[in-house]
């Protein structure tokens, strides 16, 4: 999951949840997704594939808490990653896991498929 920023537009898949299945599936994304409260949780229509539109839930990036980078270049990002680690592990293998998956589903990201190389080669210059 990625959270949403000010502008612009997303493609992205939107998951149906039994109601029966809604609790437990939310609290879920809470733990997963809300450690640090970076995001801001709201409903939003979204177009399907099929032309349907349905109410779903969102998580918005939150422009006022302190973790939020703002605008920042290519390189001053690369730089942020590369060797960073967080909460779910290295920085890097979250954006390759990121571009992997946008992949896989047949969208090609040449913006953080810039921002995966530039990180790497960051992290082969240091090794």
């Amino acid at each position: 999951m990625l959270g949403l920023a000010p502008g612009g537009s997303v493609r992205g898949a939107a998951y149906r949840v039994a109601e029966k299945d809604w609790a437990q599936t939310y609290a879920y994304l809470r733990e997963r997704e809300q450690p640090t409260e970076t995001y801001v949780e709201d409903e939003a229509e979204v177009r399907l594939g099929d032309g349907r539109r349905v109410r779903t839930l969102i998580f918005l990036s939150d422009t006022s808490h302190p973790q939020w980078a703002g605008v920042l270049s290519f390189e001053r990002q690369a730089e942020l990653i590369a060797g960073a680690t967080g909460l779910s592990g290295r920085n890097i293998d979250y954006l390759r896991d990121l571009v992997e998956h946008l992949e896989a589903e047949g969208i090609r990201d040449s913006c953080m498929e810039r921002l995966l190389d530039m990180v790497g080669e960051r992290e082969a210059a240091v090794a």
